[in-house]
């Protein structure tokens, strides 16, 4: 519908371990070599992200047998989110019910650049000819964008009545109002109506419906675990377009769970767009 790919950074980190790197257990190929490195530091409170073994799904007494705290199970994935000690993930691993075991990774934006000046950059509208779309009548109109970022201002001009449900996955923030600048600024450049700049800066799809899925906090930090709830939260509630403007997701199999989220949420007939080039 002439909306815009959003770009953003990639960072990369190494992947499982390699079963010739096993130190201890047989099993502990399954942990992925960013958590294997968590294990080591002796804390007590690892945030991990578990993909079941596609045979078995075990129910929640036996993940609360395992001594973990804020589990969270998904639908969208075959898996779970929790924290627990590095001798309890250990024992995690041995259980024929786990497939592999995953740190749950944090992700990083920075806030809009803001000037006194009067901005006087082009138009990503303009970048991209949506005006040509416009033209054939393709504005947006009819699809529903759901922004994975720091929040949406409602009351910001450009944005007022696009909003059509939102949801918070900050646990430390009990907000969906955007607290940093960088979730507004990707609605506007996707949807934005023009009416605070007389309509030089309208966005790519001014007709489009967006859902704000909250998944940053004030600081610009984000989790992979409340990324996957963004997505599958994003899915149920009619998301045409998943819009994740994330610098630092470590999408393929570096980043199996958010990977699979992803994965699902197209094969559900989604259109997610994620990040490619910048820090975010």
């Amino acid at each position: 519908m002439g909306l815009l790919i959003l770009v953003m950074g990639l960072s990369v980190h190494s992947g499982p371990l390699l079963s010739g790197q096993l130190p201890i257990f047989s099993n502990e190929n399954k942990i992925d070599a960013p958590l294997y490195e968590q294990l080591s530091e002796g804390s007590d409170h690892i945030p991990f992200i578990v993909i079941f073994a596609s045979s078995r799904t075990p129910d929640d007494e036996m993940l609360s047998d395992a001594l973990f705290d804020d589990v969270r199970r998904y639908d969208l994935i075959h898996g779970a989110a929790a924290v627990g000690s590095g001798q309890a993930i250990r024992s995690l691993a041995r259980q024929e019910w786990v497939d592999g075991i995953y740190l749950d990774g944090s992700v990083h934006v920075s806030g809009p650049v803001r000037s006194d000046d009067d901005f006087a950059g082009e138009s990503p509208a303009k970048m991209v000819n949506a005006s040509y779309l416009w033209s054939q009548g393709i504005n947006g109109t009819g699809v529903t964008v759901a922004i994975l970022d720091s929040g949406i201002d409602q009351n910001h001009p450009d944005l007022i009545g696009k909003v059509v449900g939102e949801v918070n996955f900050v646990k430390s923030e009990e907000t969906t109002n955007d607290l940093l600048g960088h979730g507004t600024m990707v609605a506007g450049i996707i949807a934005g109506s023009g009416e605070a700049s007389g309509g030089r800066y309208m966005g790519i799809a001014p007709g489009a419906r967006l859902l704000n899925v909250r998944v940053i906090d004030s600081d610009g930090d984000g989790q992979d675990s409340d990324i996957i709830a963004g997505i599958e939260w994003a899915l149920n509630n009619g998301a045409d377009i998943i819009s994740m403007s994330l610098g630092g997701l470590d999408l393929g199999q570096t980043d199996l769970p958010v990977t699979t989220a992803a994965d699902n949420a197209m094969d559900a007939g989604a259109i997610v767009c994620v990040a490619a080039g910048s820090s975010g």
